[in-house]
């Protein structure tokens, strides 16, 4: 225990929540008792006796463990443990364990119980805090009742080898393969001033030295792989196993935006970390031969949803693997579709737009997509993509992804078009301020190629940016549209409801939450030089481009998120109860501190509405 210098603490405390709402006789009441502790990385405190009571990290990180060392919560400056041992005796029976040394101001229990007691908005916070950690808890214990294989939250970059083998293109077969021995590593690395050129694998060298009789002598990039399929570092698990499944490959670099190579991740990496239950359901994706089958296969997908939520998956993870499953059931259906109708007479690709583009699918979500053909068909070829799009877009419907209720479908002859013409009608929209223009902006500008080359597509969307670029009355029009709708918050703070029908006094996340931010990120993200796809990665790429202010954008995307999480729970909910899934909440349904955060929430996105109503229309009235 060490000394502690008691105005220091004053000074942390007045601007660190729950503590900065005390009045100053209040914090002094409280920090009467205080004491602080250096706690050294890995050092495990266990909540009993003297320290049975709450504490508050000053600089450093810590994590809540249960008994059996299960990860409950991440913790840093500013938050608190212990609060279940003060307010209920700590019956789960967690302990702390320090991830890095950390300074920690330990409170004297009855000094704190009395605060509880006494300031009804502090024991609120420290209430909602246990609610929040017995959840995880909760949702834990369920994950790890279920199988292992729904633990899919996991990125790559904790699992791949950051320790990289590598040569130069110049260097002998023996020679790398003499490294590749020692390293005790199947692959190696082929870079040229730290851009990577290639990959060598033991595969290669059987096949391309051993089994032609090569000699031993001959330069790796003779025999190299050129331009190997890489993945970045922030891809989830299931997203690099399903790529080398589809690229028949066992050895996948991981590269940075920036072209740096910063880790290797192997099919052995994959089988030890885990067996992917999603990956399992795309594998089964892949074997159906008819439309039928699949129908029968995707009616575990609710299921599948509802189990990645109880998992506690992050919601833009769980909006990743949800579309990489839309997409691989699309690429099946296309495929059937060309065994049944036969080839298709010319290049083509399948658009997504909406959600499905942004991967932020959730449960109920439609159909939205359109096909880019390589030139004008005749007759005859326009009535095999017309088949084909049918065969597709119904085929998903059996499939459980509803029809889009506005036709938008490549179904639809209107959006089935060669690259000009989807360019066309791009300009058309961003020189048009008609409410269809941007009824179709705000679809159809989240877009995303699942089958074919996506070249076309590529440079659509630079056309599109180019266009925006030189058009600020399409910008301050769209903004118009994005800050039309607000918030459901009345003048006092109360939430405005529903009402009337059949979700009266309640909120709707999805059209007065969520659609709000993604309105605002594709504004910012249409702003941008460089096009993103996802909402959260359009915010990111706002702030790159000073577009935004990291504050702001840091906010905002801690409401999507936040948002999101509430909607896809009130989904899960309502999908176990009536077979149908809502977005709808009833905020008496929160704690008081959970409507708190979720008015805050609502807060933000109306303030950043404005701040886009300052920057976007600037000069138009």
């Amino acid at each position: 225990m060490a000394a502690i210098d008691i105005p220091e603490v004053h000074k942390f405390i007045e601007s660190t929540p729950p503590f900065a709402s005390l009045s100053v006789q209040e914090r002094k009441q409280l920090l009467s008792g205080v004491s602080m502790l250096y706690v050294r990385q890995g050092q495990t405190l266990v909540l009993e006796e003297e320290a049975a009571t709450v504490h508050l990290i000053r600089r450093g990180a810590c994590e809540i463990r249960t008994p059996k060392d299960g990860l409950v919560d991440q913790i840093a400056d500013g938050e608190c443990f212990g609060v279940s041992s003060v307010m209920a005796q700590n019956p789960d029976g967690l302990k702390v364990v320090a991830m890095e040394d950390s300074l920690v101001y330990r409170f004297e229990k009855s000094r704190f119980q009395d605060m509880l007691r006494q300031n009804e908005a502090f024991g609120l916070f420290f209430e909602h805090t246990q609610l929040h950690r017995r959840r995880k808890l909760s949702r834990r214990q369920d994950s790890e009742l279920a199988s292992p294989a729904l633990q899919l939250s996991t990125s790559i970059s904790h699992i791949m080898t950051r320790q990289l083998v590598q040569a130069d293109p110049s260097e002998s077969v023996q020679t790398i393969a003499m490294r590749m021995t020692e390293a005790r590593v199947s692959s190696i690395l082929i870079l040229e001033n730290e851009s990577l050129l290639g990959i060598v694998t033991d595969r290669d060298l059987r096949s391309r030295i051993l089994a032609l009789g090569g000699s031993a002598q001959a330069v790796v990039s003779d025999i190299m792989t050129h331009s190997p399929v890489t993945l970045s570092p922030d891809a989830l698990v299931m997203q690099a196993q399903t790529l080398m499944s589809e690229s028949n490959i066992h050895h996948l670099p991981i590269v940075e935006e920036t072209g740096k190579v910063v880790g290797m991740l192997t099919a052995a990496d994959l089988l030890r970390h885990q067996e992917l239950s999603p990956l399992l359901f795309i594998n089964q994706i892949h074997r159906q031969t008819s439309v039928e089958s699949l129908a029968r296969i995707c009616q575990q997908w609710p299921t599948l949803i509802i189990n990645l939520i109880v998992t506690d998956m992050k919601p833009a993870d769980i909006g990743k693997v949800l579309a990489t499953v839309s997409d691989n059931l699309t690429k099946r259906l296309i495929e059937l579709a060309l065994m049944e109708l036969g080839k298709a007479p010319m290049d083509f690709q399948f658009l997504v737009f909406g959600s499905q583009a942004r991967q932020d699918q959730s449960l109920g979500s439609d159909q939205d997509n359109g096909l880019m053909l390589e030139r004008e068909p005749d007759n005859t070829e326009a009535a095999y993509f017309s088949a084909l799009s049918e065969f597709v877009c119904k085929g998903l419907a059996s499939c459980g992804v509803r029809l889009c209720p506005g036709n938008i479908m490549a179904s639809n002859p209107q959006w089935r078009k060669t690259q000009q013409g989807w360019q066309q009608v791009f300009a058309q929209w961003i020189k048009s301020a008609a409410p269809s223009a941007l009824l179709h902006a705000s679809i159809f500008f989240d877009i995303r190629c699942v089958f074919g080359d996506d070249t076309p597509v590529k440079q659509l969307i630079q056309g599109m940016q180019a266009e925006v670029a030189q058009n600020s009355m399409f910008l301050a029009t769209l903004t118009r549209a994005a800050i039309a709708t607000k918030p459901p918050l009345g003048f006092f703070r109360h939430f405005l409801l529903e009402s009337s029908g059949e979700h009266k006094h309640q909120l709707d996340l999805k059209h007065q939450g969520l659609a709000l931010i993604n309105d605002l990120g594709r504004l910012y993200g249409l702003s941008c030089k460089v096009y993103r796809e996802s909402t959260l990665e359009r915010i990111e790429q706002a702030i790159r481009e000073q577009l935004i202010s990291v504050d702001t954008a840091r906010n905002l995307m801690d409401a999507w998120d936040h948002l999101n999480g509430l909607r896809l729970e009130a989904q899960s909910r309502h999908w176990q109860i009536s077979g149908t899934a809502s977005a709808y909440l009833d905020p008496k349904k929160l704690s008081p501190l959970e409507r708190k955060h979720l008015k805050t929430t609502f807060s933000i996105i109306s303030d950043v509405q404005d701040i886009a109503q300052q920057r976007f229309l600037r000069g138009y009235s």
